[in-house]
Formats: structure tokens, C-alpha cells, sequence
């Protein structure tokens, strides 16, 4: 009835309040990602380019889930890989749950797996030309790829005696030599 109607109309918040409080959520969960993001990018795999080993890794190629440089980032982009500035640039959930499964751990197992030492050192960041031939090499002619990446470096585990956390591990016994003396 119209009677009906008209006290639900005045009974459900007005439609900005509903707008604000989805505003505020979806803030919090894009403030959540980006904070994922910037763990991923600390990783100590993810702190240098995977290109060059440049410090500088503010940028992602989104096809490869890659980080790298400046320098690498302009390369990727002449080669039409699609790229995002980590602090400049909005990164959808999905992209972000690839970063976390990709990184250049992941990329270098990949993209690397036939790498070997006889093929030398990858380019230094300023060495443009050099690195613009290592990167199609890399990802144009597939010269290192493997469909079966070798197994990307994990850090190393520490041992721990059964059942007890690192922290409390029983020390070794002092040697026999080194007992106290009997009183």
C-alpha cells in the first residue's frame, strides 16, 4: 500500500549515507591492498630490478609480474608490456594477488632457467643498449625460458629441536674437559 511504501521511504537512511559508508569500505580494502603491495615490493627477491639488479624497482610489468627500474620499465614499454608505478598507479585485487604468487623470484626462475655462466653478467643499468638487447633476448626470443622454471631460491631454515621454537633450542653440552669441578 501507500502507507507502506511511505514509511520505508522514511525509514531507510537517505541514499548518501549508504554512498559514504560503501565509500569508507572500499577505501579500507584499497588501503589494505596497497599495504600488500608495498610488503610484496620490500620481499628482498623484489627489492632490486629483475632486469639489472638496479635498487630502483618502483615499477611492475603487469604481464610478467615482474618489478624493475626506470630504466627496464621504459624498455618493457617499447616492447607493449603493459606497466604500473607502484606509488603513482592503482592496482586491482587480481593484480596484486599475481604479484604475490609472480615477483622476480618467480621471473627469474622462469626467464632465467637456462642462464648459465658462459652467457656472462646481465647489463648494468646505465649500459641502455646492452639492456634493451638482454631484455628482448629475454622475453621476445625466449633465449633462457623454460615451460619447467627452475625452483625459485628460498631463504635458508634455520634447525630447531622437536617441539620447541627456535628462540628456546637446547644449546650443545660443554665438553667433558670443560665440566665444572666436583665439590
Amino acid at each position: 500500500s501507500a502507507a507502506a511504501l511511505f514509511s520505508l521511504l522514511i525509514s531507510a537512511p537517505p541514499l548518501g549515507v549508504c554512498a559514504h559508508i560503501m565509500s569508507v569500505a572500499s577505501k579500507k580494502i584499497e588501503e589494505k591492498y596497497q599495504k600488500l603491495l608495498k610488503d610484496i615490493q620490500r620481499r628482498p627477491e623484489n627489492r632490486t630490478c629483475s632486469d639489472c639488479d638496479s635498487r630502483g624497482n618502483q615499477y611492475v610489468v603487469l604481464p610478467l609480474n615482474i618489478f624493475v627500474c626506470t630504466t627496464c620499465s621504459g624498455i618493457h614499454r617499447e616492447m607493449q608490456h603493459r606497466i604500473k608505478g607502484v606509488n603513482m598507479s592503482t592496482f586491482s585485487t587480481d593484480e596484486i594477488k599475481a604479484l604475490e604468487k609472480g615477483g622476480n623470484s618467480v621471473g627469474k626462475a622462469t626467464w632465467m632457467a637456462r642462464w648459465n655462466a658462459t652467457d656472462g653478467t646481465p647489463p648494468a643499468e646505465g649500459e641502455v643498449e646492452k639492456l634493451r638487447k638482454h631484455i628482448k633476448d629475454k622475453y621476445e626470443h625466449k633465449r633462457w625460458y623454460s615451460d619447467t622454471p627452475a625452483a625459485a631460491p628460498q631463504p635458508p631454515v634455520q634447525p630447531v629441536s622437536a617441539g620447541q621454537p627456535a628462540a628456546f633450542a637446547a644449546a650443545p653440552a660443554p665438553p667433558p674437559s670443560a665440566a665444572p669441578p666436583a665439590a
